[in-house]
This record gives C-alpha cells, structure tokens and sequence, in this order.
C-alpha cells in the first residue's frame, strides 16, 4: 500500500511538472510573482474583501488565455488552479474555514448584523425577533446548513445552487 501510494504521489508530482514545463519555469514564477502583486494591491486598495477576492475572475483569466493560446480546457484549468494556489502561497494568503465562508459569520467578536428581513425567507422580521421571522424559518435554515455540512462536493454544489 506505501509502494503504491509512493508512486501515485510520484505520477502526480511528474503529471504537475509537465504542466509546469509547457509554460516553462521562468514564465511559470513571472505569472505567479505577478499575480501576488495583484492580489496584495486589489487587497490594500480595498477592492477586495480578503486576498481571496480575485480567485475566480483570476481562474477564468487564464485559463482563457491558455485555451488561447492552444491549450485544452483541463489541463488549462489544472495549470491554472496550480499558478493561484502558488500565488495565494507566496501572498499569505490561508483559505477560510467553510463557517467563516457563510454571511451568517461576523468578523470581530461580539458584531452584531442588524437584520431587517429573514434570514431565510427575507419577510420584514417581527419585533423581537432578531434573525428569523418564525421558529419554522430557523429550523428550517439550520437544517440546510446542517444538510450541505454533510454533503458530498457534487451534492453541496446542487443545494447552493437551487433556489430557496
């Protein structure tokens, strides 16, 4: 089981440094120097929320670019998920926890969001009650957190995005 974990590791590092070696070492440490300087300036230049703000548009970037430039679709999505996550490496940069991803988290100790609606249902919310319009609603919302908590990848995709 070590032998073959070993070599899978092995496939996987040599797999990694072909992508690598398409973009050659030095053009592959310019985008990556680069792209940290991006992600630092949109970060202190309030563009962004946290360094992590740019992943997506970043991703898409290039991997456009490299199907452009006659790459395939996968490999340049894997070549790409490699160059941001060296990128987010160099920037300091440490991926929240999936709690601290949700709205419901607030940042400083003790900050309270001040709702007008629900949180689920969005009706205006009846005094007294801070969060959810009913007992339903809240039950009903942390059931779902609990359910995508305990989701497959696949299925936590699906239930983010069906509508509520």
């Amino acid at each position: 089981m070590l032998v073959s974990l070993v070599q899978q590791r092995k496939l996987e590092r040599q797999a990694r440094d072909a992508r690598r070696g398409k973009l050659g070492r030095g053009r592959y440490d310019n985008i990556v120097k680069e792209l940290v300087d991006v992600i630092r300036l949109a970060f202190e230049a309030g563009a962004t929320g946290s360094l992590w703000g740019l992943e997506g548009p970043l991703r898409a970037g290039l991997r456009s670019d490299l199907c452009l430039q006659g790459w395939g679709w996968e490999s340049a999505d894997l070549i790409a998920r490699e160059i941001l996550a060296e990128a987010f490496r160099a920037a300091g940069a440490k991926r929240p926890t999936w709690n601290e991803g949700q709205p419901e988290w607030t940042v400083e100790a003790g900050t309270i969001i001040e709702r007008a609606s629900c949180a689920r249902c969005h009706k205006p919310l009846p005094d007294g009650r801070p969060k959810f319009c009913s007992d339903l609603c809240k039950a009903s919302h942390h059931q779902r957190l609990i359910n995508l908590r305990r989701a497959n990848e696949d299925t936590a995709i699906r239930m983010a995005t069906r509508s509520i």
